[in-house]
């Protein structure tokens, strides 16, 4: 969960949130993540937190926005995510 004394900003901590629940299947890809007020409240965090959260999703490549209808997993996220892992050797 988001910890507000973490050492991340709350941003990154929401964003490797929904990373990971992507990661384990809990956001499919080519299906809708929560909206932005949806993660902030679950969060407890502010609506400009989600925002930020969403755009380094973006920028990570695992999500993108469809205007005016939601923020879909992209189709290639896990290949993305396997990629940015760290080598467990």
């Amino acid at each position: 969960m988001v910890e507000l004394d973490g050492e991340a900003p709350l941003r990154v901590q929401l964003a490797d949130l929904v990373a990971a629940r992507i990661a384990d299947g809990t956001y499919p890809p080519r299906t809708a993540i929560p909206s932005g007020a949806e993660l902030a409240a679950e969060c407890d965090v502010s609506p400009r937190t989600a925002t930020e959260a969403v755009k380094i999703l973006k920028a990570r490549g695992l999500v993108r926005g469809v205007p005016g209808k939601a923020v879909i997993v992209k189709a290639d996220a896990l290949d993305v995510l396997k990629s940015a892992a760290p080598d467990s050797e």
